[in-house]
């Protein structure tokens, strides 16, 4: 009888300890538990331990939305299968709390929506950015696009809804024309434009014998590369425009063919500037890619506000480039023009105008280019006959493939392998294109260098990592449980 009590006595510490265990148990899942519930409540960012950030705003987002003041709402319509933008949309919330963020759910309480962008019917998913009086439109193809030359996907969740989200705040759109008259690469600028509009720039080309002169609402006129030269009638009417204080960005490669160009030309000795014929060749390994002496690294300003950002933090590669060449300072003073440099030859880099001599280095006839001008922006000083002045900004390069769709191919030292990459994917001309554009435009939030948002990569889980995963998640915590089980018998039979 005395054993037997004895024995009910141990089942019952027994049971008191295991009961005890089950409390405590149950009491950490439900710390666990509140805890999570509390952390989804609070809307905590992740921590992003991605190299390039991805999950995270770009300083350059942060910088732009700085100064948005109106009441902005990023309404989510069907983005269940898109995670990430319900996490990028809670990062600008957090930045700026003028943004905020709405997951609409039933699109039937806002009939203006369905109406508007037919949510609901032929819309099942769309991102929608409003402020008080303007609307811009995201929508789920916006959020990637490819890159042609590897055919993978790239993440531009960021970059859409920062632009989505300044487009509805500016007053007015910056809106370029891109001259399409004697143009050599007609269709060789569609990344420039696509990536310009991203900007919240609208872009548009313009023939201007067909429209009778550049549209009064030009903040900036563009030219490339030119086959042939303007009329008489586009050379005047791009002067006049000039002479109100119109902008350009012109981009023109060295006159290979040497076309006769002289109403070009005249265009550009408003500003006191000239093209060189040659082309500019490197010397130093460092400053070319991939051995080829015209494929260069130029020197870029620290001092400019277009080129700081790139200067700090990357390069711009030119092909086949020319020199800028000015008048005298005193004729420069005298057509009220100032100059300021923005990318310049390197001091071990020459000029070559014999096209017909091959060797890739320094040989007789060729001349020095250390120093000389690449790209330079001008500003001119017109003074009317009322006394009034205006300013005119002049962007001027000496190379236009930089900034187009034109494929170059690199070959390896041993001509077995080769890559292929469009003039504007190179290191940061992209963003020496829409600086330089942004600063003409007056559009100085937008002066950066912006975060490469990396390649997406969907996991697809084979049947023998799957059934990893299942053994890690299920058998192991299992195999744990029974360990726990047996050491305890263990050292209960010690006892």
């Amino acid at each position: 009888m005395k054993d037997n009590f004895k024995t009910l006595m141990k089942r019952g510490k027994w049971l008191g300890n295991t009961l005890f265990t089950v409390i405590l148990i149950a009491l950490i899942v439900a710390i666990y538990i509140a805890t999570n519930i509390w952390l989804t409540n609070q809307n905590i960012a992740d921590i992003d331990l991605t190299k390039e950030k991805l999950y995270s705003l770009s300083q350059e987002s942060k910088d732009k939305i700085a100064s948005v003041n109106k009441e902005t709402k990023i309404i989510l319509y069907g983005m269940e299968n898109y995670s990430k933008v319900e996490d990028m949309a809670n990062l600008y919330s957090k930045q700026n709390d003028k943004i905020y963020y709405e997951i609409l759910s039933d699109a039937s309480t806002r009939p203006d929506l369905v109406t508007e962008y037919g949510l609901g019917s032929s819309v099942t998913s769309l991102i929608i950015i409003e402020t008080e009086n303007r609307k811009k439109v995201v929508s789920t193809s916006d959020l990637y696009t490819y890159d042609y030359t590897t055919y993978e996907e790239i993440d531009t969740t960021e970059q859409a809804l920062t632009n989505a989200i300044l487009d509805v705040n500016l007053d007015k759109n910056p809106k370029i024309y891109f001259v399409t008259n004697h143009i050599l690469y007609s269709n060789g600028y569609y990344s420039s434009t696509v990536y310009l509009e991203n900007e919240a720039s609208t872009v548009e080309s313009v023939d201007l014998i067909v429209n009778g002169g550049v549209p009064s609402d030009c903040d900036v006129l563009v030219i490339t590369t030119l086959k042939e030269d303007f009329t008489e009638f586009e050379t005047e009417q791009i002067l006049n425009y000039i002479n109100n204080g119109g902008n350009l960005m012109i981009l023109a490669d060295p006159n290979f063919g040497l076309i006769k160009l002289d109403n070009f030309n005249k265009i550009l000795a408003t500003y006191g500037a000239s093209l060189s014929d040659g082309t500019v060749y490197e010397t130093d390994a460092n400053y070319k890619i991939s051995g080829y002496s015209d494929v260069i690294l130029p020197d870029i300003s620290y001092e400019s506000d277009i080129t700081k950002y790139i200067a700090t933090g990357g390069a711009v590669t030119f092909m086949g480039a020319g020199i800028i060449n000015f008048v005298s300072d005193e004729e420069l003073t005298n057509l009220g023009v100032e100059v300021q440099n923005l990318s310049t030859a390197t001091q071990t880099s020459f000029l070559r105008t014999d096209y017909k001599e091959f060797s890739t280095e320094r040989v007789e006839g060729d001349q020095d280019a250390a120093g000389k001008p690449i790209a330079s922006l001008i500003t001119k000083t017109i003074t009317g006959e009322n006394g009034e002045t205006k300013k005119s900004k002049l962007i001027l390069i000496a190379n236009s493939i930089f900034a187009s769709d034109v494929t170059i191919t690199l070959y390896g030292e041993n001509s077995s392998s080769s890559a292929q990459l469009t003039g504007i994917s190179f290191y940061n001309n992209r963003d020496l294109v829409i600086n330089s554009i942004s600063y003409l435009a007056n559009r100085t939030d937008n002066l950066t260098i912006r975060k490469d948002t990396g390649t997406v990569y969907t996991f697809t889980a084979t049947e023998q990592e799957q059934n990893i995963i299942k053994a890690i998640i299920i058998a192991l915590p299992i195999v744990i449980i029974v360990i726990g089980i047996i050491m305890w018998q263990i050292r209960r039979r010690k006892k």
